[in-house]
């Protein structure tokens, strides 16, 4: 009895990058939906830098954020991809991770946030970039 190998194919780029699209509106729901609803946070963000009013963060907001920020990140590689193919994959990362890093800002020093609420931003900032960015980098071609 031989055993066979089992050829697996390849799973394609615009497949990887729909599904990673698709896991962090997945993401955003549920940390929302736990956070919100069954942990009783008043989930809120900042008006604006410097701002000390806050306005209420709803679910589809979370939903639409998570989608247009992913489109947008893999729009960014795509273009990367056609201008500077053999750098597009380093590119692409050390700009995601920069926006990851910037975004943290406003969860972590923004006025009138609870501890609670600030963690739940944190942790939804942090679930996006934890799926983009390795699903993204997997589905380009490395330099």
């Amino acid at each position: 009895m031989s055993a066979k190998p089992t050829a697996t194919r390849p799973q394609s780029p615009l497949r990887t990058r729909g599904l990673a699209v698709l896991a962090t509106v997945a993401a955003g729901a549920l940390i929302w939906l736990v956070a919100g609803p069954v942990l009783d946070i008043d989930l809120r963000v900042p008006d604006g830098p410097g701002s000390t009013t806050t306005t209420a963060l709803a679910l589809p907001a979370v939903l639409i954020g998570t989608a247009v920020i992913s489109l947008l990140g893999w729009s960014l590689l795509a273009l990367l991809e056609r201008v500077a193919a053999n750098r597009a994959r380093a590119l692409w990362t050390v700009v995601a991770v920069l926006v990851l890093i910037l975004s943290l800002f406003a969860p972590l020093f923004g006025e009138g946030l609870s501890g609670g609420n600030r963690a739940t931003l944190v942790l939804l900032h942090l679930a996006v970039g934890a799926i983009l960015v390795p699903a993204f980098r997997r589905s380009s071609a490395p330099a």
